[in-house]
């Protein structure tokens, strides 16, 4: 079974539907799903006796109040009852299938492994009858308005309970850029199977505005908590660690060689920057041989 676990916003307006569609698909994904929300946001009292939801008011946080990443994913691990342990942002929809793909995983590797995906954005404004067939009407609201969100990143990451120590994440922050970048990199650092499941399963974002944060959307150059996550990717790192860096796809039950989705220039890259510091030659080759260019 899974865990999953994210912090919310205040439940109000667009981000009420938005929300609790989302934990509401995270409960009907696999039957004894689990999760666990941080922090103190205004309508979280209604999950207070929901059976499958823990809610966690302490979380750490920066100077503005915004979440941080590595004591959500120590303390949940800590909690979680399950082996398998989900963050996901709280505006995302998955499926049946998309829980079912990542226990797959887990049965095959057991260990070291992150498992991330793009996404889809879609534009939904109802709350979602889950005592119904539900999972038809995200397919036809994908089918009808649907975007494919370019693969900067994930919204999701998957991996086995206990994989993170304390101190293995810096102090990131939850919903600035730059965080999931650095989990990708990480992973890849750390030698894991980075696992993109963006071509077996249909993730869905909710659409919405950024009213909620006291700047509103801005770049990283002028936001100093994204400036805050980039840093902790080595400078000279030349390419961002988006879902082009993973080293493997989950498709129809098998894993496949991911070599930077056919940029073989950008894999090319990835693979000598995660090596430099061991002997350049000797991995010019062991990449070429991966590749299958040489024998």
């Amino acid at each position: 079974m899974i865990t999953y676990f994210t912090t919310t916003k205040d439940f109000t307006g667009p981000a009420d539907n938005a929300q609790e569609n989302a934990i509401q698909s995270w409960l009907h994904s696999v039957d004894g799903a689990e999760v666990i929300i941080f922090g103190e946001s205004k309508g979280l009292d209604r999950f207070e006796s929901k059976e499958g939801i823990h809610l966690h008011p302490m979380v750490k946080t920066s100077g503005e109040g915004t979440p941080r990443i590595d004591d959500m994913f120590l303390t949940a691990q800590s909690i979680a009852s399950h082996q398998v342990c989900c963050f996901i942002n709280a505006d995302i929809i998955i499926t049946n299938k998309f829980a079912r793909s990542v226990l797959a995983v887990h049965d095959r590797i057991r260990s070291c492994y992150l498992i991330v995906g793009q996404r889809y954005d879609v534009r939904i404004d109802h709350f979602i009858n889950f005592s119904e067939a539900w999972e038809p009407e995200i397919e036809r609201l994908i089918s009808s308005s649907g975007r494919h969100h370019p693969p900067f990143g994930s919204d999701f990451f998957a991996f086995p309970k206990n994989q993170y120590g304390r101190d293995d994440i810096p102090e990131l922050l939850v919903g600035r850029g730059g965080w999931d970048l650095w989990m990708i990199y990480d992973g890849r650092k750390r030698g894991m199977k980075v696992i993109d499941l963006s071509p077996t399963d249909t993730v869905i974002h909710q659409d919405h505005d950024y009213s909620h944060r006291k700047n509103g959307f801005v770049s990283y150059d002028h936001d100093p908590e994204a400036r805050h996550n980039i840093r902790h990717i080595p400078a000279g790192e030349t390419y961002p660690y988006t879902l082009m860096a993973c080293n493997y796809t989950y498709k129809d039950g098998r894993f496949r060689r991911n070599f930077a989705r056919g940029h073989l220039k950008w894999f090319l890259s990835y693979e000598l920057h995660l090596r430099k510091n061991r002997s350049p030659f000797k991995e010019i080759r062991s990449v070429l041989k991966w590749v299958k260019l040489v024998r």
